[in-house]
């Protein structure tokens, strides 16, 4: 499975080439970023094997940011550019681009004859002998890390033809994680003079981790690792190791017992060893109990509900230590951008501070950080937030108006006359009332509905869509699912099984 990072600044595009790149048999993809910032960071966490990027980006462009990346770590790369002017063409080629397109002249075909090709090229590069046997080495334990699925035979002789030499017996494994990977170089040879390890494998998982799976000759071998690692205090890294555990079936197991330790870290950021801690996931079914509790208290504008739903959350996962952070980090990122959703008056930098806050909790490097962002964004709404009984008069007429009309073609014209206030300024004063902007307020009751007819009717979600005003079942779906991270038959079937 090759691993493709997309790169582009127009959102459409974006969506096309991450739904292109998904149905296409053998790649991934590993990441999407808007700007060559958030693209360069993807790529050090990442280390994809493709990159099919634009050029021209806000601040750092696309030239720019593959030549940071090639300092890195080499990949094949796909350039997508509206510019036909040969010159951009003749610079990106000096970064070692592959291929460049024109967007105006992409198909869903091209692309996956580009990517084709681009993984023909992969295969051939390194030709032959013990370098090709590496990176077959380390891409297998890679996958298995990734708990991809492999569906070949874990015996030494399997293994071996795809230059993993691990035998039969006692195995561990290590996640060392750095947060600038500085300290790798200094690792691998620490790891090449650790006594008594047998057939032993580093395997980088990204810019911040490396791998380490080896045979100990006996099992105060393993301990003998462990000391090594608990007296390296110089290292600045972390690193979570795996029982010793036996026979080669064992193998994923360890790799996913090494990395959830390691994870450990976003709890206890002043430890730097962890090897025999117990770790769990995040539970599916509680995060989605959380979304649509907090879903509905936002709903009905009660923001301190609201926020203590969050906070429960979070001293749950304080207190259990779920080891799947992008699942930990997604729930969080989902409380601050519902809210931002659900509240915002959407002005000209509404988008820009919603990426950030979602750039802040993607890249919070412990859990006292990721606390305090939650806490800025929910700050304003902790106090003086409207009441519906504060309203004036003409605002309480308005949203009556609205509750009993909301499955119509309403427009804030039509609610305006409706309590005769001119448009413009009927909007400046539903605002500064209600907290919300008139879409808002409006897409807002209309899920509320939904939810309601989800969890008490057995109606079919398209003959709810249309009640509640949508004329597109489609958008509906979607419309909900980014409500509440599940999508309307999801909902319905979840609250049923809770009857």
């Amino acid at each position: 499975m090759l691993k493709v990072l997309v790169v582009d600044d127009e959102a459409p595009i974006r969506q096309w080439l991450e739904y292109c790149v998904a149905q296409f048999a053998g790649f991934t993809v590993a990441g999407v970023a808007a700007s060559g910032a958030q693209g360069l960071e993807l790529y050090r966490r990442e280390l994809p094997d493709i990159v099919v990027s634009d050029i021209e980006m806000p601040g750092m462009d696309g030239l720019e940011m593959l030549r940071q990346m090639r300092k890195l770590h080499p990949a094949y790369t796909i350039i997508l550019t509206s510019h036909e002017d040969f010159t951009y063409a003749r610079r990106a080629l000096t970064q070692g681009t592959a291929e460049y397109i024109l967007k105006t002249e992409i198909t869903r075909e091209s692309l996956q004859e580009t990517l084709r090709k681009a993984a023909v090229a992969i295969r051939a590069q390194g030709g032959s002998g013990s370098n090709d046997r590496r990176q077959s080495a380390q891409r297998l334990l890679q996958q298995l890390a990734m708990e991809e699925g492999y569906r070949g035979e874990l015996v030494p002789e399997t293994l071996r033809r795809q230059g993993v030499t691990l035998e039969n017996g006692p195995l561990m494994a290590a996640d060392f994680w750095s947060r600038e990977g500085t300290e790798f170089s200094r690792l691998r040879q620490l790891a090449a003079g650790l006594p008594g390890l047998d057939n032993l494998h580093l395997v980088p998982m990204s810019y911040e981790h490396l791998l380490l799976v080896a045979n100990p000759r006996q099992e105060g071998s393993y301990r003998l690792a462990l000391d090594c690692f608990q007296a390296q205090k110089e290292h600045p890294c972390v690193v979570g190791v795996s029982d010793l555990v036996h026979g080669l079936s064992a193998l994923p197991e360890a790799l996913r017992m090494a990395q959830d330790r390691c994870c450990l870290r976003f709890y206890h950021p002043e430890r730097r060893i962890f090897w025999r801690e117990s770790t769990r996931r995040l539970s599916t079914r509680r995060a989605e109990g959380w979304r649509v509790a907090f879903s509905k208290e936002l709903f009905g504008q009660r923001y301190r509900e609201a926020a203590a739903v969050k906070d429960q959350a979070l001293r749950e996962i304080l207190d259990d230590c779920p080891t799947d952070l992008e699942a930990v980090k997604g729930l969080c990122s989902f409380f601050a951008s519902t809210l931002m959703h659900l509240t915002a008056t959407q002005d000209s930098g509404w988008e820009t501070r919603l990426e950030q806050v979602e750039s802040q909790i993607h890249n919070c490097q412990d859990i006292d950080q990721l606390t305090d962002i939650l806490e800025q964004v929910f700050a304003p709404f902790e106090t003086g937030i409207p009441r519906p009984g504060s309203y004036s008069a003409p605002i309480q007429e308005a949203v009556a108006y609205i509750k009993a009309h909301y499955a119509e073609k309403l427009t804030l014209s039509i609610v305006a006359s409706h309590v005769s206030f001119n448009p413009e300024y009927f909007s400046r004063m539903f605002t500064k009332e209600t907290g919300l902007n008139f879409v808002t307020y409006l897409n807002n009751l209309r899920m509320q509905r939904a939810v309601e007819l989800l969890e008490g009717t057995d109606q079919k979600i398209y003959e709810i869509a249309e009640q509640v005003g949508y004329s597109s079942v489609s958008y509906f779906s979607t419309a909900f699912k980014k409500t509440f991270g599940q999508k309307p038959n999801e909902y319905q079937l979840n609250a049923r099984r809770q009857v």
